[in-house]
């Protein structure tokens, strides 16, 4: 009778097949996931804690179905953005929701605004050919104006957001569509005139000079209402400004 045998070689290629199915790659599992996502949640707190934001167990950190989630308090709105930053980088697979809320001190809205107003006009890019304004209501903070160039637009909102007691941010700021050749002009035509070296000499110049669309805007503050009769003709007068409009204010006292 002759009987069916299956060789040795075949019966170790068919063991061999089983043992790669069961060990063949296949989606993470629940355990190599976790241990990821501790690893992930232990990295992120370091981080934070060496940047100096995590402090007094302020920020809780959660990791779960590839995202870390964050929640807690942070004094201010830039270091709400600086976390987000900060995490993303630690594992791009993760994505990071960023439920901080800011708790800063309470300021009162005219001194937010000055301490706004403070940091932006002291900033190295800010010139005479940007305006910013800053109204505040219950921490709620709102800049208008105009900026020479497009990326001063967060550049300022960073730095307001940099002040305690910002709760929120609405940009509003404007980017000019300037011709180079008029605002330099115009320029010239204020702090080159002996009348006016006395404001040139200031760390912040107090008039500031807006083109767009070849309108011309003058903005700041001036010693009398001579001063800004006289700025606004020889502005209208000795240069090819379509349009001149003359916001400055008479400094008071």
């Amino acid at each position: 009778m002759k009987t069916n045998r299956i060789s040795p070689r075949l019966i170790a290629l068919l063991t061999a097949f089983a043992v790669g199915i069961a060990t063949s790659p296949v989606p993470v599992s629940a355990a190599v996931a976790k241990k990821s996502d501790s690893k992930v949640k232990i990295y992120v707190e370091y981080k934070l804690s060496k940047e100096g934001i995590l402090k007094d167990n302020n920020i809780k950190v959660d990791v779960t179905g590839r995202a870390v989630i964050l929640s807690g308090t942070v004094p201010t709105l830039h270091d709400r953005t600086q976390v987000g930053k900060i995490v993303k980088k630690v594992d791009r697979h993760y994505a990071v929701v960023n439920d901080l809320s800011v708790k800063g001190p309470f300021v009162p809205d005219s001194a937010l605004a000055a301490d706004v107003l403070h940091r932006v006009e002291n900033h190295v890019f800010y010139t005479v050919y940007d305006w910013l304004t800053v109204g505040v209501t219950n921490g709620v903070v709102t800049l208008h104006g105009w900026v020479s160039e497009p990326w001063e637009v967060q550049q300022y909102q960073a730095q307001a957001e940099k002040v305690p007691g910002v709760r929120k941010i609405i940009n509003q700021l404007r980017v000019e569509m300037n011709f180079g050749y008029l605002r330099y002009r115009v320029a010239n035509l204020i702090y080159r005139n002996p009348l006016f070296w006395q404001y040139d000499t200031e760390l912040n110049p107090p008039v500031h000079v807006i083109v767009n669309n070849r309108t011309v805007i003058l903005e700041g503050f001036v010693n009398s209402t001579g001063e800004r009769g006289f700025l606004g003709s020889q502005v209208t007068f000795r240069t090819d400004a379509f349009n001149v409009v003359n916001h400055l204010q008479v400094e008071p006292g």
